[in-house]
Parts: C-alpha cells; sequence; structure tokens
C-alpha cells in the first residue's frame, strides 16, 4: 500500500530499479514541506545506490541544506493572478495608445500625399495655362458674312460663362448663365457679413469657358478649355481641351468648332475644378470693364472718371454674377494681360460629392458650400506677347 502526502508518495527507487519505502518519509515531507521532501527525495535517487545510511536522515540532512532552500525558492517563486492582469491591463494601454498613434500618423501622411497631389495638378495646368495663353495672336481678319447668313466673327479670345441655349447639344456645364443659375457660393468661416449676426462673407465660384487663337508658322491653332460636370450647374467638374490646326483662310470657324465639338473630341485634362475664370486687363494693367453699345473700354487713370474705348472688342456683365464680364477680342484685338485663376477642389470632398449623386443637384451646392477650407486656389497673371497696340488707342 501506498501512503502520500499532498500527493507525493511514500516511496523512492533504489539503484537496483526496485521501490522501496522509505521509513519516515511521510514524516518528513509532514516537517518539511511536499517541495523541500521532494527534493530530498530527488537528491536521494542520485546518492541511494551508493550511500549506505539510512534514507531517512539522508533526507533530513538534505532538506536541511542551502542547495535545498535554494531549490524550494526556485518552486515556490512565481507572479500573482492579480500581478498578471495589472501587467496585461498595463500593456493594453500602451499598445492603444501606440495604436492610436500610428492611426493619427497615418491619416496625417494620406492627408498630405492629397495635398501634394492637388498642389502638382494645380500648378501643371496652371503652367500649361500659362505657356499656351500667352502665345496668343491676333489674327486681323475681318468678320465674315455668307449670302446673308450669321457674322462669324473672327474671334481672338474669348473668356465667358457658358449659355446652354446658345448650344444645341446643351453639355452639363458646371456653371451657365441660363435659366437664372446663380455661381456656387462658399461661406468663409470666422468671418461676418457686414458686422451681421450668424452671417459669413462668401466667395463666389466662377466656372468660364475660353477660347483663344495661336499661329504656329502658317498654321492656325484655336484652343479652348471647358469645365463639364455630371449634371449641368453642378458647380465642380472636370476641365477638358479642344485643339484644331487650320490654314487662315479657315481659322475664322475655330471658334464656332469649338462651341459645337462633342465631349469626345475633347481632352480631358484635370478632375474636381471649381473655379475658373480669366480676367483681361489693358496694357496700362487695369481691367478691361464693358462700356457703352457693349464694348470695352479701361480706365486711363486712378480715377474712375477717366477711361478709353477699346477697337474690335464686345463685353458684358453676367447676369449671373454681376461682377463678372464675358469679354470677347476680335480682328486685331487681344488682352495685354491675363489674369489666370484656377480653383480644385481635394480628391476625398469630390468623391463624397459624387457619392450623393448626380440627381439631387441642391443637395451636392450645399455640401459644396460648406467646405470652402477643402479648395485649393491657384493664381498667375500672364503678359500676352503679340499685343497690337493700334487697338488700344
Amino acid at each position: 500500500m501506498k501512503r502520500r502526502v499532498s500527493s507525493v508518495e511514500c516511496r523512492v527507487s533504489s539503484a537496483g530499479g526496485q521501490d522501496k519505502i522509505l521509513p519516515g518519509a511521510c514524516e518528513l515531507g509532514e516537517a518539511f514541506g511536499v517541495r523541500a521532501y521532494s527534493a530530498a527525495l530527488g537528491w536521494i535517487r542520485g546518492t541511494a545506490a551508493i550511500s549506505k545510511a539510512p534514507l531517512e536522515r539522508k533526507a533530513a540532512e538534505y532538506a536541511r541544506t542551502p542547495d535545498a532552500s535554494r531549490l524550494l525558492w526556485r518552486q515556490v517563486s512565481a507572479f500573482s493572478l492579480i500581478e498578471i492582469l495589472v501587467t496585461v491591463a498595463l500593456l493594453s494601454f500602451i499598445i492603444l495608445g501606440l495604436l492610436a498613434m500610428f492611426t493619427q500618423t497615418q491619416k496625417a501622411f494620406r492627408g498630405s500625399m492629397k495635398q501634394v497631389d492637388v498642389m502638382s495638378a494645380g500648378r501643371a495646368v496652371t503652367d500649361m495655362l500659362a505657356r499656351e495663353l500667352k502665345e496668343i495672336t491676333p489674327s486681323e481678319m475681318p468678320y465674315l458674312r455668307n449670302l446673308g447668313g450669321p457674322y462669324y466673327f473672327s474671334t481672338n479670345f474669348f473668356a465667358e460663362i457658358p449659355a446652354v441655349a446658345n448650344v444645341g447639344f446643351n453639355p452639363p456645364f458646371a456653371e451657365t448663365s441660363f435659366g437664372g443659375s446663380r455661381p456656387l457660393l462658399q461661406g468663409l468661416p470666422g468671418t461676418t457679413f457686414q458686422g451681421q449676426p450668424n452671417t459669413q462673407e462668401r466667395r463666389t465660384n466662377i466656372v468660364q469657358q475660353i477660347f483663344f487663337l495661336t499661329k504656329n508658322n502658317q498654321d492656325w491653332i484655336g484652343i479652348g478649355y471647358q469645365v463639364l460636370g455630371d449634371s449641368a450647374s453642378a458647380g465642380v467638374g472636370t476641365l477638358y481641351r479642344f485643339s484644331k490646326t487650320s490654314p487662315k483662310s479657315s481659322a475664322i470657324y475655330l471658334s464656332r468648332d469649338f462651341l459645337n465639338a462633342p465631349v469626345t473630341n475633347l481632352s480631358r485634362i484635370a478632375d474636381g475644378v471649381i473655379h475658373f475664370r480669366l480676367r483681361a486687363f489693358a496694357t496700362n494693367g487695369f481691367p478691361i470693364d464693358p462700356a457703352l453699345l457693349n464694348n470695352s473700354a479701361f480706365r486711363t487713370n486712378a480715377d474712375t472718371s477717366g477711361t478709353a474705348p477699346m477697337r474690335n472688342t464686345w463685353g458684358y456683365w453676367d447676369p449671373s454674377a454681376l461682377d463678372q464680364v464675358n469679354s470677347y477680342f476680335l480682328s486685331n484685338s487681344v488682352p495685354a494681360y491675363l489674369e489666370l485663376e484656377l480653383g480644385i477642389l481635394e480628391p476625398h470632398i469630390l468623391e463624397r460629392y459624387k457619392g450623393i449623386g448626380s440627381g439631387n443637384v441642391q443637395a451636392q451646392r450645399d455640401y459644396l458650400s460648406n467646405h470652402v477650407a477643402q479648395v485649393h486656389l491657384f493664381r498667375q497673371r500672364i503678359p500676352i506677347r503679340n499685343v497690337d497696340f493700334n487697338a488700344y488707342q
């Protein structure tokens, strides 16, 4: 029969491989504890074959030695359950903090990359437009009328908010001046309108279409830009480019070809264009505004009373934006300077805008009106090289 002291058998293996009862071993276990007794038994198993002393005396002596005490200490030392739980909780807090920091860092990195992309695209489009616009060339051709038909103006340059009623196939311009449509207004946070409470100053976004003539050797090139959206008067869209080459004899029709060109004949330039505007300036740096009989004029001095009319020009204030001029330069007249303004919406705001759906244009415009901070504006003053000064006399 076997006796047990706290699940430890009172038995030891001798050198011959047979188990022998250790007299007094159970009592020894009760006296020194189960772990000390187990350590003693391990020592006895290794020495029982060569030692002839009584096993109980050997066990008792070994249990009192420093080696047995160190073995006992190694066996009983451990973390309690509470200590483990506290450690796990602290590690969890540390990991959550690191995860939050990593998430914010990743978010900031992605945001900076998006801004870099928008800035790069804006600079590229602005530089391309500046290179082309500075080469505007007056055709110096007279007006043409075929057999009592409509007049064809030798248009060198125009910039206007498109009127859908004047185009047969009605492309979805991002902004139109037909049917009482208004430009997209965006509130400026932290401002008040004329000091009135609960109001904001608002920035006006103008989206024009432009056309101009350039010359390469004996070929005339008509270039046009327009912004088309998912629906008419959406407020934001994609900038497209038109280009066509012809001899001088048919260059007068290039502006008509641009106005009637389908989207399939246009080249895609940039997405998310919310503001696209060109303003014409005279040789003295003053803006060119409409005058009597829809002709254009420019100021001759700082006093607004002094103005001088321009030849072969036409202009009028747009009905949808009272401070916006639609300008047309014909025959030998071209602007002396052009001020280009380009506004591009950040991609993630554009994606959310499109997620609203083109079936609810008003909701899309309301969404854009609250995101003025996500619009990147580019502005550049462009001098025109081929100016005929006779048009300014």
